[in-house]
């Protein structure tokens, strides 16, 4: 299961063009960068006297978090947060100056969970704000936490795991707290663990890249530690969205396992041990199902054959990749036919309604093979009304 959600990852990563909305999110993210990091020096000035402190904590988080960060940088803010009267109109602008990136990081998440919620103006506004407010809480919080544990007592945050473990915990959070659906805690944990490993991998394979191309960034002469670092939040946020396509995937998992069967008839293509949770298989003339049952399931044939029933009409034999029971899963209506298995060694996935929703919503082609297999059906009524088979003679 693992193998298939990371390799559905991949290609959706690719289908939903998370490259670009990465780009798109490194650059609000940079214009964002500054604001935030202004509130924190005001806030955190507010709970801290020593201002010596407050640039040793932040300049320590924002090192881990963007290598290429300048130091400096921080100084010239501080001068500028000190010089600056402060009010609530200050606040709230710089709160409000993040929200472009708030609304750029939600609509990437809408594209990777493929929700068709879309919320009123005013409310994805508010909603905005709020997720503004939520990173600036997390922000302080680990900033604090670098005044409140000092490196030196490092093991009380996991050792030499602590890092690892901070940066897990907080796109735990993210994944938990952004995500446009409720997600179960494997969902959100698979995710922020595949994003937490990539950036362990990146850190220092972006380290080797400077070191041994220390002309990198040349062209932009006194900009080039902008350039390093609007590079590497660029593929810092390709990372968060590779880790939400994991979160995603992980969601859809039972989807991705029986979406073969239902799009191409693919009985070969899925690994049969991932089968075997969805499979029910059936003896010699055992009935699935009865006509008039209640059902909410939709049945692929996976090996042998089902014989559909209607009164004492047979209607069909579904073979292999051949599927049944979708006029009741989506009418929520009883069965309008029996199904009984022509012979031994027969087997059927059974798909839920919500799985099925999810392939209907993001699988076009099976929408049309659908309504193609319901036509040909209507098709066939309609040849057997305008020619009855002539009653035998007594």
């Amino acid at each position: 299961m693992t193998r298939l959600v990371l390799k559905e990852s991949v290609r959706s990563f690719g289908a939903n063009r998370s490259l670009e909305s990465a780009a798109t999110l490194a650059y609000y993210g940079f214009l964002s960068l500054m604001p935030l990091v202004l509130l924190a020096i005001f806030l955190l000035g507010l709970v801290l006297r020593s201002s010596e402190q407050v640039l040793a904590a932040l300049s320590a988080t924002l090192t881990e978090w963007f290598p290429t960060f300048n130091p400096d940088l921080l100084g010239e803010l501080q001068v500028l947060a000190a010089r600056k009267v402060w009010g609530a109109v200050s606040v709230v602008v710089l709160v409000w100056s993040m929200t472009p990136f708030a609304a750029a990081a939600r609509s990437a998440f809408w594209r990777v969970f493929k929700t068709e919620v879309r919320l009123h103006v005013v409310k994805a506004k508010l909603k905005d704000l709020t997720a503004v407010l939520v990173l600036l809480v997390l922000f302080l919080a680990l900033v604090l936490l670098k005044v409140l544990v000092p490196a030196s007592a490092g093991f009380l945050l996991g050792g030499p795991a602590g890092p690892f473990l901070l940066t897990l915990g907080a796109l735990a959070f993210v994944y938990r707290v952004f995500a446009p659906m409720p997600l179960a805690a494997r969902e959100w944990l698979a995710g922020a663990l595949a994003a937490t490993l990539l950036l362990t991998v990146m850190r220092p394979a972006f380290g080797l890249l400077l070191r041994f191309n220390p002309e990198f960034g040349y062209a932009f002469g006194s900009l080039k530690a902008i350039f390093l670092l609007i590079v590497w939040v660029y593929y810092t946020f390709a990372v968060l969205l590779f880790g939400a396509e994991v979160a995603a995937n992980t969601r859809r998992r039972d989807a991705l396992v029986v979406r073969g069967l239902l799009l191409e008839g693919r009985v070969a293509d899925t690994p049969s041990p991932l089968l075997e949770r969805y499979v029910r298989r059936l003896a010699g003339d055992e009935w699935l199902f009865r006509e008039g049952d209640e059902g909410h399931d939709l049945y692929v044939v996976l090996q042998g054959a089902v014989r559909l029933v209607r009164g004492d009409q047979e209607l069909k034999v579904a073979r292999p990749g051949d599927y049944f029971g979708e006029m009741s899963m989506l009418l929520d209506a009883p069965r309008s036919a029996g199904a009984q298995a022509v012979a031994g060694d027969t087997a059927v996935i059974a798909v839920a309604a919500a799985n099925f929703d999810l392939l209907l919503r993001e699988n076009p082609s099976l929408v049309r093979r659908m309504l193609r297999e319901m036509a040909e059906r209507l098709k066939a009524m309609n040849e057997r009304v305008a020619n009855p088979t002539p009653a035998t003679p007594p």
